[in-house]
């Protein structure tokens, strides 16, 4: 008589259910704290890891994919992973990219006006562009706001978007880059009418110069 293996406790659907109650208790409510012990944005990530982790523990296909790479592939795949979760656990993913957005779970803005900082160059024929990091420099999806950036990294940043765009228009290169605030009103007054936003400049960086 063959005696078949037995799942073990661990395995869904009785895991997932633990996973979701911890989830819930953690972030969302708790019997004996009127706050959440910790934010869903470092709970949902844990959660994720969990289940990963569970994938090589139990699941086959994981574990003959492991299983049959070289010794210095498995050694280099683990230091991506570790890499990876320690760059969502440090909680000051600003430190550690200072100029990529960390940030996995998003959040919706409540404040009113929306203000914004941006960078408007304009070139030696007189007109005005927009120098966005994302354009310029493709492979990077998204930045952090420019308003957490201190006034030096701001001038590195400035002038290193001039010098990339002038490299491609060298016909019509930037002379000066403008560092400016734009709000908008999401509700404005019924009396006022805006279809465009206010804009203040902060900063004023001149590139034809070099200063």
């Amino acid at each position: 008589m063959i005696k078949t293996a037995r799942a073990p406790k661990w395995f869904p659907p009785l895991s997932f259910i633990a996973i979701t109650l911890g989830v819930c208790l953690i972030s969302f409510f708790h019997p004996a704290s009127p706050t959440p012990l910790l934010p869903f944005a470092i709970i949902g990530q844990l959660c994720l890891l969990l289940i990963l982790v569970r994938a090589f523990a139990y699941w086959p296909p994981m574990n003959r994919w492991v299983a049959s790479m070289p010794v210095v592939h498995r050694v280099v795949f683990c230091v991506l992973i570790a890499g990876m979760a320690l760059g969502h656990y440090t909680i000051n993913g600003r430190t550690y990219f200072p100029y990529v957005s960390w940030e996995i779970f998003p959040f919706a803005r409540s404040d009113d006006p929306v203000t914004c900082r941006e960078f408007i160059a304009t070139t030696n024929d007189g007109r005005k562009v927009r120098l966005l990091v994302e354009q310029l420099f493709p492979s990077i999806v998204q930045v952090n706001p420019l308003e957490i950036y201190p006034p030096e990294t701001l001038d590195h940043l400035a002038r290193a978007l001039a010098k990339v765009y002038n490299e491609h228009h060298a016909d019509d290169p930037v002379r000066q880059v403008d560092l400016m605030v734009c709000a908008v009103q999401l509700h404005p007054p019924a009396s006022e009418a805006r279809d465009q936003p206010s804009c203040e400049l902060l900063q004023h960086y001149d590139i034809s110069s070099g200063q």
